[in-house]
């Protein structure tokens, strides 16, 4: 390393630099320690926190400190896009055009993905919760037992880049960049999916919750089903009330009884759904209507099947 190079790194040599008093270093150590929580603390949730973490663990916190003021001052983050694998931005620092920075991450390959959707098919709940806006521990265990870790460790010189003079990595650019995505990642977590590989549509079809897929046009008459989402939604058992609780003079006959339903066909129109209508502050109506539509959907299908099939027992008993 150039003296030159070595100058603007790490300051002037000065042969007889003088040692810090206890005070000095006790000061020092309590203002790292401050700039570390202000780090995490710049996200709100506890995903977004995570992709801090995982990213700038080591970056040298005076550097962290002028990214979060980067950060902070959203007028210097721009052309910010976000694709399969990588981030792109442009932060503006003291120099007069703002510097390029470019974030690279690992796509998951098809035979992963096929191993996460499996899993994904039995966490349809967690899933629904991710559509609007949350991410569930289930849903980062998923991806972590397959070796595939939704948050990524470290930012390095293989996968950042700055166009800046600081041959650091993170520089403050690229930790101002990771700090402004963990807030957008605050209200969308499903970017960090984007980011490994899959865009929403493409995940909503492949658990087949999109309109035309066969879960949502299966019926009970024995079309083809998603066996797999369905045998993770339903299996729970047929409430029953026991005579003895209904009344005294019944209580020693121990008997049991069968809720009765007036069982009725389902029909195409889903006239519950159009009454409640969505709930407020849904980030993405259309999607979560579509998630919502095609498990009512099966459960009214699978509530009738099992509904008959306890009216044959009964009237063959």
């Amino acid at each position: 390393m150039s003296k030159k190079k070595y100058e603007r790194r790490y300051g002037k040599r000065t042969p007889n630099r003088r040692k810090k008093t206890p005070y000095e270093k006790r000061r020092t150590h309590e203002e790292v320690q401050e700039i570390k929580k202000n780090l995490i603390n710049f996200a709100s949730t506890k995903w977004g926190k995570a992709w801090i973490n995982s990213l700038l663990e080591r970056g040298r916190p005076f550097r962290m400190q002028r990214g979060i003021r980067y950060a902070e001052d959203e007028e210097r983050i721009g052309n910010l896009t976000i694709h399969k694998g990588n981030i792109f931005a442009t932060v503006q620092g003291t120099a007069p055009l703002p510097y390029r920075v470019k974030i690279n991450f690992e796509i998951i390959p098809k035979s992963g993905w096929d191993k996460i959707l499996k899993d994904l098919k039995s966490k349809l709940m967690n899933f629904i919760q991710l559509l609007d806006g949350e991410l569930p521990d289930d849903i980062v265990k998923i991806f972590r037992k397959h070796e595939f870790p939704l948050f990524p460790h470290l930012i390095t010189q293989e996968n950042a880049e700055c166009t800046c003079p600081d041959t650091a990595v993170p520089c403050k650019h690229i930790a101002a960049v990771i700090l402004y995505i963990s807030r957008v990642l605050d209200y969308d977590p499903f970017i960090l999916l984007k980011l490994r590989g899959k865009e929403k549509d493409e995940l909503l079809s492949e658990l087949r919750l999109k309109e035309g897929s066969e879960s949502s046009q299966a019926n009970i008459n024995g079309e083809k089903k998603d066996l797999d989402l369905e045998e993770a939604l339903f299996k729970y058992n047929i409430p029953v009330i026991h005579n003895k609780e209904l009344s005294a003079r019944e209580e020693n006959e121990k008997k049991e009884e069968f809720v009765g339903f007036n069982i009725k066909k389902p029909t195409k129109i889903n006239e519950t759904l159009e009454n409640l209508g969505n709930p407020p502050k849904v980030e993405n109506p259309r999607a979560f209507r579509k998630v919502i539509e095609t498990i009512y959907n099966i459960v009214r299908k699978e509530t009738y099947k099992r509904a008959l099939k306890i009216e044959s027992h009964k009237k063959n008993t």
